[in-house]
């Protein structure tokens, strides 16, 4: 064999391989495109077209190919399809996990801090308490299995109780020597009066978890088309712990119920305040703060809310302290105009933060003082609801800006982690036609095309005396008027009811 027919085999060789690795490249790529759902169907069809297209060009004349301009062309077209493959698939990623499959829930066996009890194999002839709600994945299923494991029953009493606050009273009153309560116990009741030191008043004995898929504890929403209108419960989970897969539920510190109608960019924002005295769906129809409802898990919230406003609710999300911070911090800072300064502590709840009165870009940290200050406030928590949606509405129009692909992907990172949600990620995918809509729109760049009207549910405080907790809390009576009248704005945005006709006209011939 010539030199010459040498160096033709070895280039047809070095060819046939990477005509190879540009299909199986392609075929990645495309198949990672396929997952992008409702995405530009168009222009994916077209890309898709154009790498099966170059694959066929590369195979069909591999023999013709000169050496050196083959390598370098099919070298850089391995490197896009690998690339571009990659970015899809952790964009996709990303998304696929800000819907939590499943959740790890724990639960703690706890007593005084000056109790003698510091292992499991101190717990010897004491009286534990623990809750009787059969349902409760952390406050009693993973509890029975704890007793059943470390064989508890053999020599101590469990005393089985109805209410969460009950049992935690008789614990700090010794009735019991210790209890056994989902990990979310400081979250519960640090916000209580006579508790605000919980963390440091109770230690924890032994530890519990268990991974539990989501469709067994929560309602799964099905899949649905975001083109009509829709309603949203946003959740600000009161927890500063990183990560929102091991917190199944806490107080609702912060609850906004949005509506939107894609045919109109008509946005309804409503903040409920988290101590209105409402019917718990779930705990019998018993009249309770709404805050407390978040013990029982996010279908108890969702359905009290619903019950309250006649209102369905399709989705919900729920975003923890880090993924607030994390958030606007991503987006390089929010503007906000502060009434007045404001002091609370940072999201580790150590020290603490101020911000100043003025028109101002905040960070994450100093962005979750404004939402989240309130005693500092005329109407406190209902001031706060209105800090918090103008948080909201600074993001979103921050959101609407972002063109660099690093703070997209910086942004999809923090909420994955901090963020959890009911809506699939085909329906997460379909947002982006509805941004596109609103940017691509003549009257966006006036400022007026996403058109956000702020509710007010309207109330008064009242102190009520709370059995379980023997004390004295206070409470925000919503007004029945002021429920029908939000009401009735959030059904005529989501195309429920028509609004009125303020004049009609008769004509005569």
């Amino acid at each position: 064999m010539t030199k010459e027919k040498k160096k033709k085999k070895v280039r047809l060789k070095i060819n046939n391989i990477l005509v190879l690795l540009c299909i199986v490249t392609s075929i990645f790529l495309i198949y990672e495109i396929g997952q992008l759902g409702p995405v530009e169907p168009g222009i994916r069809g077209i890309i898709v077209f154009i790498l099966l297209s170059i694959d066929f060009i590369f195979f069909y004349y591999k023999k013709n190919l000169k050496k050196f301009l083959a390598i370098v062309v099919m070298t850089v077209f391995i490197g896009i399809n690998v690339f571009a493959a990659n970015l899809i698939e952790e964009v996709y990623d990303s998304l696929n996990s800000i819907n939590k499959k499943e959740i790890t829930y724990s639960s703690y066996l706890v007593a005084m801090s000056q109790s003698s009890m510091q292992t499991i194999e101190d717990v010897t002839e004491k009286k534990l308490g623990m809750l009787n709600d059969t349902l409760s994945i952390d406050n009693y299923i993973i509890p029975r299995e704890l007793i059943d494991e470390n064989h508890l029953e053999n020599d101590n009493t469990i005393e089985e109780y109805d209410d969460l606050a009950v049992m935690l009273h008789d614990l700090y009153n010794h009735t019991i020597d210790a209890m056994l309560i989902s990990s979310n116990y400081k979250e519960m009741f640090a916000t209580t009066e006579g508790y605000e030191n919980i963390a440091n008043d109770l230690k924890v004995i032994a530890v519990k978890d268990k991974s539990v898929k989501k469709e067994e504890s929560e309602s799964v929403n099905n899949e649905r088309s975001i083109d009509r209108p829709f309603t949203v419960l946003l959740m600000g989970v009161d927890s500063e712990k990183e990560g929102l897969k091991k917190n199944a539920y806490a107080n609702g510190d912060s609850l906004i119920l949005l509506t939107f109608n894609p045919n109109t960019y008509n946005t309804t924002m409503m903040s409920i305040p988290r101590d209105s005295y409402l019917p718990i769906a779930c705990k019998n129809n018993q009249r309770n703060k709404l805050t407390h409802a978040g013990w029982y898990g996010t279908d108890c919230m969702m359905q009290t809310i619903e019950n309250t406003f006649d209102i369905p609710i399709d989705y919900y999300v729920k975003i923890n302290f880090k993924g607030v911070v994390g958030l606007v911090n991503a987006l390089g800072g929010i503007e906000v105009d502060v009434p007045k300064k404001l002091c609370t502590d940072d999201s580790n709840r150590q020290g603490t933060l101020c911000i100043s009165k003025g028109l101002q870009l905040l960070d994450g940290e100093h962005a979750l003082v404004f939402a989240r200050n309130r005693y500092d406030l005329a109407q406190g928590d209902i001031d706060r609801g209105y800090n918090q949606q103008t948080i909201i509405k600074a993001m979103i129009n921050k959101m609407t800006t972002v063109r660099n692909i690093n703070t997209i992907l910086e942004i999809l990172e923090t909420v994955s982690n901090n963020l959890d949600t009911n809506l699939t990620t085909n329906e997460i995918l379909s947002f982006y036609n509805v941004f596109k809509e609103i940017i691509t729109s003549t009257n966006y760049q006036d400022g007026d095309i996403l058109n956000i009207e702020q509710l007010k549910v309207k109330g008064t405080g009242k102190m009520i005396y709370y059995k379980n907790l023997k004390q004295n809390l206070w409470n925000y009576l919503l007004d029945d008027v002021s429920i029908e009248e939000v009401s009735k704005a959030m059904k005529i945005n989501l195309e429920l009811q028509k609004p009125d006709m303020i004049k009609s006209f008769q004509f005569q011939p």
